[in-house]
């Protein structure tokens, strides 16, 4: 395991610790029960280490968009691609996500996904947008995004905190093509998991061929 995924990993647990300190320090919480913080993390960390040796280019991708969730509200974790863009272009992030934004197979790719998940998504928004983008003048940004479409896969915070957040589909996207290399890693494990099917449907086809005939 490397530095880079070392830390991911720690910061995942930490995120975790703080967040069962949160819920057994809840009022709500039941009185008496006691949990083993410790050896729900240790419990935590053997997954993790185990996901890594089995697949590490997924269990990688995955423990890097933990590491960068923030909460939104209460009930919403989502991805910042202000934290990735950052490890691009640390000084202009917003520019690596406005570049990304204006990639007309992205914009495709962000339609589908809120047709899916948003029954709100005003697919008129979505369809001016991507006529605007032939004007080199125009800018598109996650706000501009969201409030011509009701988008809910990504928003925009402003203050202290703030950037840009999305949905872990949607930050996979981001990633890959911010990162060629991430997106070959990617490539890799959807490859690899069709060799071993197209492995399996050969094996049942030979057994088939194999199998004695009875008299």
């Amino acid at each position: 395991m490397d530095n880079y995924t070392k830390g991911a990993v720690e910061e995942y647990l930490e995120r975790s610790r703080k967040s069962l300190l949160e819920l057994f320090n809840d009022p709500s919480f039941p009185q008496g029960v006691v949990v083993d913080i410790e050896s729900r993390l240790e419990g935590i960390r053997q997954s993790i280490e185990k996901d890594l040796l089995t697949n590490n280019a997924y269990a990688t991708l995955i423990m890097e968009l933990e590491a960068k969730k923030r909460k939104i509200d209460d009930s919403t974790f989502y991805v910042s691609l202000t934290d990735i863009a950052k490890a691009k272009d640390p000084k202009n992030p917003s520019y690596v996500i406005q570049g990304w934004l204006r990639d007309r197979n992205t914009l495709g790719f962000l339609y589908f996904w809120e047709r899916e998940h948003n029954q709100d998504f005003y697919e008129m928004g979505y369809h001016k947008i991507k006529r605007n983008l032939s004007d080199p003048s125009f800018t598109l940004t996650a706000k501009i995004w969201k409030e011509r479409t009701a988008a809910t896969g990504i928003i925009s915070k402003q203050g202290n905190g703030g950037g840009t957040f999305a949905h872990r589909d949607i930050a996979i996207d981001f990633y890959a093509w911010v990162f060629p290399e991430k997106r070959y890693e990617l490539v890799k494990l959807i490859a690899g998991k069709a060799a071993f099917f197209e492995s399996v449907k050969d094996e049942i086809k030979q057994m088939k061929i194999d199998k004695p005939q009875e008299d």
